[in-house]
């Protein structure tokens, strides 16, 4: 057995690895072969497999989100899938050979406030919660994961005076940046990077039926928006994820009122499920969430250590 980078070869075994772990996990972290473009792993760069006379029998990666504030950390995402027969021994095994990688990676990243590795685990995969804790992760936060159905009535807020409602559908740089900067200003701890998002906007989901529903200001400025797309496995089921609104036009009621466009926008257009998760931490949203006709469906529990 040995343990070799991503190659294009192993891709159909690794695949269908993660294919049996999500049927044994259904609740688990997807992974499809749209997201081996992610940026994110690093050209791939962040794979790790194990292989067994050509036979893939688990594997690692990673995704790295970069912080460029003093005051916050960067984001490791690991996730590590085993074949089935395998033991916790090739498990340790995956993990300590991705953590120089990890460390060679953030390294040469804008010196924040430290970096915090990252696995989020649904309540199914005890196994993983064991091994992870053992290696000295403990919890942080619960990801709370929602639905709203749409053959339910929603009710409308109107929007602040001075606002208009657009639809955008960011594609050039700059259009890309504005929606950047404005979302930046309002998760300055967990941020997205322009590399990511202009990966996620050519997504074959986005390109069909994405884009973000927002407000803006007299001069043209995003004051608040809802991104809005359908799940890459099941299309009556639509995301309503990036919920923000500017600090300028907070305690106006705008939340409430994208949330009712948004809802009443997939319902027009036929759709039968909303769709949007919140940390555990930002309670304020999750009320938000549940007035506006969202239910509690599962959480994925989050557990951290800090390199």
């Amino acid at each position: 057995m040995q343990i070799v980078g991503y190659s294009k070869e192993f891709t159909e075994q690794m695949l269908r690895i993660q294919s049996v772990y999500e049927k044994k996990h259904p609740l688990a972290e997807r992974f499809t072969v749209e997201d081996l473009k992610n940026p994110l792993l690093n050209g791939r760069k962040n794979i790790f497999l194990a292989v067994d006379n050509g036979r893939v029998i688990g594997f690692v990666r990673f995704l790295t989100r970069q912080n460029f504030s003093e005051y916050h950390f960067h984001h490791v995402w690991l996730d590590i899938i085993m074949g089935e027969g395998a033991d916790n021994g090739l498990m340790s095994l995956l993990y300590e050979i991705a953590l120089p990688s990890i460390v060679n990676t953030t390294s040469k990243f804008f010196p924040a406030a430290g970096t915090k590795i990252c696995v989020r685990i649904a309540d199914s995969e005890s196994e993983k919660k064991d091994f992870f804790s053992k290696k000295g992760f403990t919890h942080w936060i619960d990801f709370q994961y929602m639905e709203r159905d749409l053959n339910r009535e929603i009710s409308s807020h109107p929007s602040p005076s001075g606002l208009t409602m657009s639809e955008l559908k960011p594609r050039k740089p700059p259009e890309i940046l504005k929606y950047l900067l404005a979302e930046q200003s309002c998760f300055p701890d967990s941020p997205l990077e322009y590399k990511y998002l202009h990966y996620f906007f050519s997504r074959p989901e986005w390109k069909n039926e994405g884009l973000i529903l927002a407000s803006l200001d007299p001069k043209g400025n995003i004051a608040g928006s809802v991104m809005l797309y359908p799940d890459n496995t099941d299309s009556s089921k639509f995301h309503t994820e990036e919920v923000f609104v500017v600090k300028k036009w907070r305690k106006k009621g705008l939340a409430r009122a994208l949330l009712a466009e948004s809802l009443n926008y997939l319902k027009k257009e036929g759709k039968d499920r909303a769709f949007l998760s919140v940390t555990s931490d930002r309670t304020s949203a999750k009320r938000l969430y549940e007035e506006a006709g969202f239910r509690f469906l599962y959480k994925r529990e989050v557990m951290t250590l800090k390199i």
